[in-house]
């Protein structure tokens, strides 16, 4: 099992529980004072998550972080949990919520080659539900894991049966993504974790760190124009998503090495974005030390 979901499996389950149940008993305004000592304990109890929490915002802000910024980072994960519950019942509503960029994916679907929308773990994913109805209900189809993280999902009560998933780990996944590209759909995928398939490394925040090269390949085979997408927290009930220009995809025979470019690009704007929010990086283990 890679770090990252060994880490999902043991540090987040009881956290995610306790939020949903507490969320759908109490109600958000006083789940919101609740989070503090929830987050506490977790700050004290789960050594690795607040030892990769310190080694992120070191990078991220340059400088050793303080104690009170390892618990804000925690305590705006914990926050995103909270919401998810109520996003996943549609209850938009209960937000503020600024989308900004979206005539890109417009743009993009008009050579009829589709689009990829890379994602990754700086913010919530999940606000892809709201970003289908900003692009006029255009169905979005998802590329994830859904083993052993669906599980995890299914206690924070979402329902991925809302959306058109595809699952990552079976030979045809990539087939049936591509399938979609060609019929001129939307992709998203996340592209800042690996879990043994190839990879690459790249330059994030001064340091070494491995991308998976499988989301630009698959841009490269479709032919399709790529965009990245953010959705992160702001605070109280505010949310931002931001689509980002990427650019063209690689040329369509790259493959190994020849992908580099295009995940140098990848890291350099995620890096971008996660200086700008470092609160909302929610990859709580070692990240520049996978293996």
């Amino acid at each position: 099992m890679s770090p990252w979901k060994a880490k999902a499996e043991r540090g987040n389950t009881w956290l995610i529980q306790l939020i949903a149940w507490l969320a759908r008993t109490v109600g958000r305004p006083l789940c919101r004072l609740l989070l503090n000592p929830i987050v506490l304990y977790f700050v004290l109890a789960d050594g690795s998550a607040r030892r990769a929490s310190r080694e992120f915002l070191g990078a991220a802000l340059g400088r050793p972080p303080r104690w009170t910024e390892v618990f804000e980072h925690i305590h705006c994960f914990a926050a995103t949990l909270l919401d998810r519950v109520y996003m996943a019942r549609g209850e938009f509503e209960r937000f503020q919520v600024t989308i900004e960029g979206q005539e890109l994916v417009r743009e993009a679907l008009k050579a009829g080659r589709g689009c990829v929308l890379l994602g990754s773990h700086l913010g919530s994913f999940d606000l892809m539900m709201l970003a289908s109805q900003a692009l006029d209900d255009q169905p979005i189809t998802v590329l994830m894991h859904i083993d052993p993280r669906s599980r995890l999902r299914r206690i924070a009560g979402i329902d991925d049966s809302r959306l058109n998933v595809i699952a990552l780990g079976q030979p045809e996944s990539f087939l049936r993504a591509y399938a979609v590209l060609e019929a001129g759909g939307v992709v998203a995928l996340l592209a800042d974790r690996v879990d043994g398939a190839a990879c690459l490394t790249s330059s994030f925040f001064g340091r070494q760190a491995e991308f998976p090269i499988g989301p630009h390949t698959l841009a490269a085979r479709a032919g399709a124009p790529v965009v990245m997408c953010f959705g992160v927290y702001q605070g109280r009930t505010e949310y931002r998503i931001e689509f980002v220009e990427f650019g063209v995809s690689a040329p369509r025979d790259s493959r190994g090495s020849a992908l580099q470019p295009v995940v140098d690009h990848y890291a350099g704007l995620l890096e971008t974005y996660a200086r700008r929010y470092p609160m909302n990086w929610f990859n709580f283990y070692p990240y520049w030390s996978r293996r």
